[in-house]
């Protein structure tokens, strides 16, 4: 497992960390960014590149206050960096911070380096070739996983990390815990391939400890501060600190010892390297541009030169003191393995998936670095091992949306127009020219109102709201149903009319059938009523006439009853 892992809800495919990392050992998938363990050298650069702050460096924080709060003690060793990490803080103020928390011995790596810059003369007066510098753990795993051929010239050293650590406890006991602190994320994996370091803490994570603890290095009263052993090991975080404490040359122009800083530079300087073409000894070789100064777990106050500044008056302060103080001498020695990482994909893989971006012939390769290879061709490869997708491709991606894009624009039955903020127009559809009796040649540049009023175009730029609902155009004998709304990213003005004058005529025509239909309806209802009328006045007539003649009729016979009584 890696010592770097990603937060996925921050990482925003913005594949800076692909870009920026020498050995890509970044796989991007399903559109996050994860470090692939097998692959990491640990130099941290895609920590401190990240915009999003997605990259999570493993915390050796709680492992510290476990110890811290065990019964053993616990002793830091202090990476000779430490006078850079801090601005305005003097060592003794860190010294008596680190005190207060709880450890119970403090003191500086340069103690072990000390030794280990020694063993480091040695081979290379002894060797009878170049020997390489074993220091940095980052280096360590790029010789080991990259350029496995060169671990012959790799001095089989261990750091000065792990030398201090097995110093410290020979001296205060093996049951002593030993957290080291300094500026390295690769010192966490390292310090879990070797027993003797308990815990490894970033100076940011110390910063971030110290607040745990509520202590302010500036109040904090000096305390004395022992350099028992260290000669010249204080010089070790600077470029050529190695081969100063070994009291060998540091002139930059010299021929048998040289400092490589910087990953880049140590890539090319080993791509290149010919042990027969010369005089090389010693050739010290840091992840960091600016060594140890420049660690990714430095925070991130103090330029490298301020830095600098900073480690040299207290190496001038400090003095040198006699060699060979300590009374244990450490096991120094070490070994390497090559790991080989993967195998690389043929060249039929390569080119289909080259074919899958458009990329047939090496024309096509635009080699534009968007996806964080240098060259489409290195990105194919990174497909095939699994470390990049297809889709990372942002040109291929863009003309694939824009010609999506420009085939729904040219194909729809609507009518569109972008407009600018002042009105002008900067593009129509066929739609739109057939519709609106225009061409696009002729329209760019004009203004809308050239064309019809730009009433509600300029009502949806001033308010940003989408503007929609049925506008009439009598001069092009077109009805529409309108959508306008502004891209404020792009600052242009976007309509788009539906032709609905088909419909529109269609609804008319309905809406007079049905007005013909009701007005019928409403003349036969009102002859109706007036023949129902007419009906009951003949009825009511009849009627009442035969009631008279029937009551005469019914008197007439009562009275000739009456009579013949």
């Amino acid at each position: 497992m890696s010592v770097i892992s990603t937060i996925e809800a921050r990482c925003r495919d913005c594949y800076k960390c692909v870009r920026y990392c020498p050995v890509k050992a970044i796989r991007v998938i399903r559109n996050h960014a994860e470090v692939v363990a097998e692959r990491c050298i640990g130099d941290g650069r895609c920590v401190i590149v990240c915009p999003q702050r997605a990259k999570k460096v493993e915390s050796g924080i709680e492992a510290v206050v476990k110890h811290l709060k065990s019964q053993s003690k616990v002793a830091v060793s202090l990476a000779p960096s430490f006078v850079s990490a801090f601005e305005g803080i003097r060592p003794g103020q860190l010294f008596a911070a680190l005190k207060n928390i709880g450890f119970d011995y403090v003191e500086e790596t340069a103690a072990g380096a000390e030794y280990v810059a020694r063993k480091h003369a040695e081979l290379a007066a002894s060797s009878g070739h170049p020997v390489f510098a074993s220091c940095c753990p980052a280096i360590v795993k790029l010789i080991e996983r990259y350029y496995p051929e060169k671990l012959p010239y790799l001095a089989e050293v261990v750091s000065p990390m792990v030398a201090h650590a097995r110093m410290l406890k020979a001296k205060y006991g093996a049951e002593t815990k030993v957290v080291f602190i300094g500026p390295c994320i690769a010192k966490k994996d390292e310090g879990h391939h070797f027993e003797e370091v308990d815990a490894v803490l970033s100076f940011q994570e110390l910063e971030a400890l110290l607040e745990q603890y509520r202590l302010d290095l500036n109040q904090m009263e000096d305390m004395p501060v022992t350099g028992d052993g260290i000669h010249l090991a204080r010089n070790f975080p600077a470029p050529g600190g190695l081969a100063k404490t070994a009291s060998l040359s540091t002139d930059l122009l010299a021929k048998a010892v040289i400092s490589i800083d910087g990953l880049d530079e140590t890539i090319e300087f080993l791509e290149h390297f010919d042990p027969k073409e010369n005089n090389l000894k010693l050739v010290e070789l840091l992840a960091c541009r600016g060594g140890c100064l420049s660690g990714p777990g430095m925070p991130n106050r103090l330029g490298l030169y301020q830095r600098r500044h900073q480690l040299l008056n207290y190496v001038e302060e400090a003095g040198v003191s006699e060699v060979g103080e300590f009374t244990f001498q450490p096991e120094l020695g070490r070994q390497f393995s090559a790991h080989t990482v993967e195998t690389e994909p043929t060249e039929e893989e390569i080119r289909e998936i080259l074919s899958r971006t458009g990329k047939y012939t090496a024309e096509d390769e635009l080699n534009c670095g968007a996806c964080g290879y240098n060259s489409c061709r290195e990105k194919a490869v990174a497909v095939a091992k699994g470390m990049a997708e297809v889709d990372m491709c942002i040109p291929y991606m863009r003309e694939k949306a824009e010609s999506k894009a420009n085939i729904i624009c040219q194909m729809t039955p609507n009518a569109i127009f972008v407009v600018d903020k002042e009105l002008r127009i900067l593009e129509v559809n066929p739609a739109a020219e057939l519709k609106f009796c225009c061409k696009q040649e002729k329209v760019v540049g004009a203004k809308l109102s050239s064309i019809f009023d730009p009433l509600y175009f300029n009502e949806a730029f001033v308010t940003k709201e989408l503007i929609t609902g049925e506008v009439s155009f009598p001069a092009y004998g077109l009805v529409a149903w309108q959508a306008i709304f502004y891209v404020e990213k792009e600052e242009v003005i976007i309509g788009i009319f539906a032709d609905i004058t088909r419909e529109k005529q269609q609804r008319e025509r309905l809406d007079r059938v049905t007005e013909e239909t009701l007005a019928k309806a409403q003349e036969v209802i009102d002859k109706q009523m007036r023949v129902a009328q007419e009906i009951a006045g003949l009825l009511g007539e009849t009627t009442a006439e035969t009631k008279v003649q029937l009551t005469k009729l019914m008197k007439l016979i009562q009275n000739e009853a009456g009579k013949g009584r």
